[in-house]
């Protein structure tokens, strides 16, 4: 039969959890890891690498690695990646689904890993804001991926849901979820074991992403403050001060100072340039001030929906990583004037909801109702009357942001001119009073319908938004009773997938998976003698250190001992660039000798 799970798929780090015995807990891999970096790539030798393999490499091969691909669910934006080494010209393009299908792909080989069990139904959690395509997208993913998906829920819920705030009295509470990629706030009542969302608002291009790029940027400017120069714009060394300022944020949340180090990121002339430098949490904090403000307003709009007040509130929670950066507790204290709560991972709370509401649904000994909410109003383009004449274009909200879902709502429309025999329905998800600023979810034609004059033919539209965020329109011409229906699971290029494309896309993630016995013993092999460059730069680096001055014989031991360190792990992606780094250095040492 399988077992059922819940699963975060996150910007930056995914979980899987399960219920048991009425408790959620998350699943660890065999090294007993809860959070799989949401990261994909392929090694030199053409190996797939999901998770923290795939993250070791990125900063030396960001060509054959791919990170933060939620902010790109639901579009048609392709990611090329090299499979092979820096020689190899075979590359294939990955749409974000299909990246997504790989790390839930991994989940699911890690659940059944650690339950002993084949597992086959899956809940997985989405922002709160994401939009009707975003959802299919990910839909699709955990289907290529193998699962059946019981349903989508709202990450800032699923949190709701793993802190049990269950009491008999009503409790209201603001769930603040701030992610790598994604922000979204929710404000849900929670009642004895029924959690309802009361509004939910956000932004899907928001997150930790966009604290490590501003701090990107402020590096970059103090290198070409230093120097002179610019950084290069070179893939590699742009994913190195990236995953620098990565370092670095999370250095600054528990530390008011964070010392930067990064060798080799340019020249001058015939010298290597460095990066040393220290950033202070003030200064980061001064980098991301408008972005937490940003979320501030969000909240506002979600308790303006709500119709509650700051004071309304009893309890507020702090979920995703990046709501451990100091100035954002401190922001949301300020700004509610209410102390956030905490006693579960901000990282894993979401996971363990979802497993709550996977074990609703199969029937687990779990007491948990979920009642949630549209995030975006649906409806569909109309003409208006006003004094200026019949105006069209006008967006015509069929379902209003944060209705309870499921939900089915109808409007009745008439026809515009007289004689009219066809009638285009546009659909849109958004909150402009002007259709084509929103987003476009898809559009047909009911055709053939009874000639007359303006106004006199009814034309009944009717909108079904099910729990997994799929919106059915249907078109009902009242006189001769003709129907016409669109399936909205798609939007922006994301297609949903026909049965037999869906069947390659798993056949085809299935050949990804396959362990090789016989390959892996030759990737044990590679690293049983040095290969023969390498080990011409360590002989030479050896026999340098003892001509060096203090400083750069130091400096050029600590390379000597990564490589080392490297070597012995079995790192090859961060042995290429230790190489390279230490040609570098030796180029510039032997130059300067001269």
């Amino acid at each position: 039969m399988g077992r059922t799970v819940g699963i975060d798929l996150g910007t930056t780090n995914s979980e899987v959890a399960i219920v048991e015995n009425g408790q959620a807990r998350i699943l660890p891999d065999t090294d007993g890891n809860l959070m799989l970096p949401s990261c994909v790539g392929f090694s030199d030798t053409g190996k797939l690498l999901v998770g923290r393999e795939a993250l070791r490499q990125y900063a030396a091969a960001p060509e054959r690695t791919v990170r933060s691909i939620k902010r790109w669910m639901g579009t048609d934006h392709k990611t090329t990646l090299r499979i092979g080494g820096s020689e190899s010209e075979d590359t294939k393009d990955y749409l974000p689904h299909e990246i997504s299908a790989i790390i839930l792909r991994s989940l699911k080989q890690r659940a059944e890993n650690a339950l002993g069990e084949e597992v086959t139904k899956a809940v997985i959690t989405v922002p709160a804001y994401f939009t009707d395509a975003q959802r299919q997208a990910t839909k699709t993913a955990g289907e290529i991926a193998g699962f059946e998906v019981l349903q989508i829920i709202n990450e800032p819920t699923a949190a709701a849901l793993a802190y049990d705030v269950r009491s008999e009295e009503t409790e209201r509470v603001l769930v603040y979820d701030l992610g790598g990629g994604t922000f979204d706030v929710s404000v849900v009542e929670i009642t004895g074991s029924v959690t309802e969302v009361l509004a939910s608002h956000g932004n899907n291009r928001l997150g930790g992403d966009d604290f490590d790029r501003r701090l990107q940027l402020h590096l970059t400017d103090i290198f070409l403050k230093t120097h002179g120069v610019n950084v290069p714009d070179e893939p590699s060394t742009q994913a190195r001060l990236l995953q620098a300022a990565e370092e670095i944020k999370m250095e600054l949340s528990s530390h008011a100072f964070a010392p930067v180090r990064e060798a080799f990121l340019g020249t001058k002339g015939k010298t290597a340039l460095h990066l040393e430098t220290e950033v202070a949490r003030s200064d980061f904090e001064d980098l991301i001030r408008p972005l937490v403000n940003e979320t501030l307003e969000a909240i506002d709009r979600a308790l303006a929906d709500a119709n509650l007040v700051p004071s309304d509130l009893d309890r507020v929670i702090l979920v995703g990583g990046s709501t451990r950066v100091p100035l954002v507790q401190q922001m949301v204290d300020a700004h509610l004037n209410q102390k956030p709560v905490d006693g579960i991972q901000p990282d894993l709370c979401v996971a363990l909801g979802a497993a709550i509401q996977a074990g609703v649904l199969v029937g687990e000994d779990v007491e948990a109702i979920l009642v949630d909410v549209i995030p975006h109003s649906l409806g569909i383009s109309a003409v208006v009357m006003t004094p200026m004449g019949m105006m069209p274009g006008f967006f015509s909200v069929i379902i209003p942001r944060n209705s309870v879902v499921p939900v089915s709502r109808s409007q009745v429309y008439s026809t515009t001119s007289d004689n009219q025999s066809v009638v285009k329905i546009d659909v849109f998800q958004g909150e402009n009073q002007m259709a084509e600023e929103n987003v476009p979810l898809g559009s047909y034609k009911i055709e053939d319908i009874p000639r007359g004059a303006a106004g006199s033919i009814k034309i009944e539209v009717h909108f079904d938004f099910d729990l997994n965020g799929i919106l059915t329109v249907t078109t009902t011409e009242k006189g001769k009773g003709q129907q016409a229906k669109l399936v909205v699971e798609s939007a922006t290029g994301v297609q949903k997938l026909s049965s037999q494309a869906l069947n390659q896309a798993k056949h085809y993630l299935d050949s990804l998976f396959v362990e090789d016995d016989d390959e892996i013993e030759d990737d044990d092999e590679i690293f049983t003698e040095l290969d023969p460059e390498l080990a011409k730069l360590v002989e030479q680096g050896q026999k340098l250190i003892d001509t060096l001055e203090d400083e750069q014989a130091d400096e050029l031991q600590d390379l000597l001992d990564r490589l080392e360190e490297a070597i012995a792990e079995e790192e090859t992606a961060l042995i290429a660039q230790l190489q390279e780094e230490l040609s570098d250095f030796l180029y510039y040492s032997t130059t300067k000798e001269s």
